[in-house]
């Protein structure tokens, strides 16, 4: 009992009771056991492995003497014993005690840090050599003790017997100590993190506890023995009581990280445990407070802290990695967080929100370079999808993109925008190439990497390659929207239409509102010349991206293939009315007329598309079956050439 009791330590695992209800559980700053804690974990610093062993230490003394090393009647008598005072000397508390055993429990409960033990392994040495020479029987020699008498020997004897159950005793408690912290035994290799729960009434603070959680998992994504569940995979479990054995299980992971995060003024309070899912018991629990300005450490003692407990032997440079920091000013880090939080909603509101939160980064700390990233993606997302003009916003994320690399030329997301932008924009094939492979190789894990990398190699003209990329995406976020609509839009290019109808009901389970699976679902309908169903599918998309322009489209092409031509050109009417408002890029139109079969307008605009850069459809010229009737044409043939790809 008093073993469980002295594990609630250092290192904040929840409090086992035991028959002695006074003084277990302190209230505050820490859980733990008050009179197992160590000086440095009552004063409020930041605690190691040197902690426990005090801990661990307090538990020897206490089962060779039968009491407390530290006692009081009140918390705080208790706390000021642990800083001032020593405990009794074990052998006058209990003669039968060794005084080897009272030398390794003096060094195990130092008070300075640095005169302990420095790790268990010490610790288990020196009881493992007290039961060597106990069993041995020179113990007698080392204690002092002379066989004079029959009286003597029969005192010998008992204290030699002592001596050896007691080390005997506290190897084994070290042993339970080794499982219960994982000293020792294998490496666990897999983990979901899920979101932090944000326990504070503010819901504007939902940007902090998604941003640790985000950046737990991508630093821990760099330790390359450690498989990591992506971020928009355990992001389903947002907002919802999941058990967290039955995730791990769902995931296929070994170890599943769940916390709770707290802001008290300017204090963040998180919460957090490590669970074994094979076991079903706990790896790891702890409570940290910090300075909301000390964001940092408290991200770093949590990495360092889950890579410890999954017992991970990491090299020189993955420790670097694990802990490594692209700021050192906190403001510029959560402004940084909330443009991400904004940026995962992947819409033309979010990306605006987005770049005004990681431009407000970088007025706060012009070097950092993750915020330069983000902007980049963050304008390779407008190009896409915000209803900007490309030429407006492409070459900004090109300077963005390149900013981030002139100050940190390691970050894989900056290369996989430069990658976005040279084969969208300069059709500059071979130099995106590179820089989607030096992104891969920065960052395996990186599953954006991939499904753009797949979205190249099909606008390229080599769709059984993008669809390769685009799964090896989904193996490692399988229940992501994005990676899923990847699969199904490169089974579209392959023309393997049932196949992408059946992906993209799939993903549409997952998220009914994820409006580009309707998109392409509309496309492989139509591609099979079922226009009814592709227009319901594009009407459903434009009514869950509240009409936008590109959704007219769609719509006015479904009714022109459908033969219904006033409806049609009452859509184009309506479009060319919403161009006067906002942009619209020029590739809507050239879809519309090549459905109305009028393909002197269709190549017109397609001409336009080229000279603006169009993104969605026109990069994907050569593979996409929505330019069939156009496709023997001679100006077709041309458009490609002069986009460096063959015909």
């Amino acid at each position: 009992r008093q073993m469980a009791a002295g594990a609630a330590t250092a290192s904040a695992l929840p409090t086992l009771t035991t028959d002695e209800p006074e003084h277990l559980t302190s209230p505050g700053a820490a859980l733990g056991t008050v009179a197992y804690m160590s000086p440095e974990q009552v004063r409020g610093e930041d605690l190691d492995a040197r902690t426990d062993l005090f801990s661990f230490g307090a538990v020897l003394y206490e089962m060779a003497t039968g009491r407390q090393a530290f006692s009081g009647n009140t918390s705080g008598v208790i706390s000021h014993a642990i800083l001032e005072r020593a405990p009794a000397p074990v052998t006058r508390v209990n003669p039968d005690a060794p005084p080897e055993l009272e030398r390794i429990l003096s060094k195990a409960l130092e008070k300075d840090r640095k005169l302990r033990h420095q790790s268990a392994s010490d610790l288990r040495a020196d009881l493992q050599r007290l039961k060597r020479d106990t069993d041995s029987g020179r113990l007698a020699a080392l204690s002092g003790v002379v066989p004079a008498s029959g009286a003597r020997l029969w005192w010998r004897r008992k204290t030699a017997l002592a001596a050896a159950g007691l080390a005997l005793a506290a190897l084994l408690a070290l042993g339970t100590w080794f499982a219960v912290f994982g000293a020792r035994g294998e490496a666990i290799d897999s983990l979901a993190v899920l979101p932090f729960a944000n326990a504070s009434a503010d819901p504007s603070m939902e940007y902090l506890s998604d941003g640790i959680t985000e950046s737990l998992i991508n630093n821990l994504s760099q330790l390359s023995n450690l498989r990591v569940t992506a971020r928009s995979t355990v992001f389903r479990y947002k907002g919802k009581e999941a058990d967290p054995q039955k995730v791990g299980q769902d995931l296929r992971v070994r170890a599943v990280l769940s916390g709770r995060l707290l802001q008290r003024g300017d204090t963040l309070i998180v919460r957090a445990e490590l669970m074994d899912v094979g076991k079903g018991s706990q790896l790891w629990g702890g409570q940290y407070n910090r300075k909301a300005a000390d964001v940092f450490a408290l991200q770093d003692d949590l990495s360092n802290e889950i890579s410890e407990k999954l017992r991970l032997r990491l090299t020189g440079e993955e420790k670097q990695r694990l802990t490594k920091r692209y700021t050192e000013n906190a403001e510029a880090y959560q402004l940084y967080l909330k443009g991400r939080y904004h940026w995962n909603k992947r819409t033309p509101e979010g990306y605006q929100k987005a770049g005004e939160y990681f431009q407000q980064a970088i007025d706060k700390d012009p070097g950092y370079a993750l915020a330069y990233a983000g902007i980049a993606d963050t304008y390779v997302g407008l190009a896409a999808f915000g209803g900007l003009p490309p030429r407006e916003v492409m070459p900004k994320a090109k300077a963005a993109a390149q900013k981030a690399l002139e100050i940190d030329d390691h970050l894989a997301e900056a290369y996989a925008s430069l990658g976005m932008y040279s084969f969208q924009f300069e059709y500059d094939w071979a130099t995106a190439g590179k820089h989607f492979e030096r992104a891969l190789a920065l960052n395996p894990a990186y599953p954006t990497a991939h499904y753009r990398y797949s979205l190249y190699l099909a606008a390229l003209g080599r769709p059984e390659e993008g669809l390769a990329e685009a799964k090896r995406a989904l193996d490692l976020d399988p229940v992501s929207t994005v990676t899923n609509y990847f699969v199904a839009q490169q089974l579209y290019y392959l023309r393997r239409f049932d196949e992408a109808i059946e992906q993209c009901l799939k993903t549409l389970e997952m998220d009914p509102n994820f409006p580009t699976t309707y998109w392409v679902l509309g496309d492989a309908y139509a591609a099979k010349g079922m226009y009814r169903e592709a227009l319901a599918e594009y009407e459903k998309y434009s009514a869950v991206t509240r009409g936008n322009p590109d959704s007219l489209a769609y719509v006015g092409y479904a009714h022109a293939r459908l033969g219904e031509r006033t409806q049609a050109l009452r859509v184009l009417e309506e479009l060319k009315a919403t161009s006067k408002r906002k942009y619209v890029s020029p590739v809507f139109f050239a879809i519309l007329y090549a459905g109305l079969g009028e393909k002197d307008q269709a190549f017109a605009w397609l001409e336009k598309s080229y000279e603006e850069r169009a993104t969605r459809h026109f990069i994907t010229l050569k593979v996409d079956p929505i330019w069939d009737p156009l496709r023997s044409d001679a100006r077709f043939a041309d458009l490609l050439r002069r986009m460096g790809l063959p015909p």
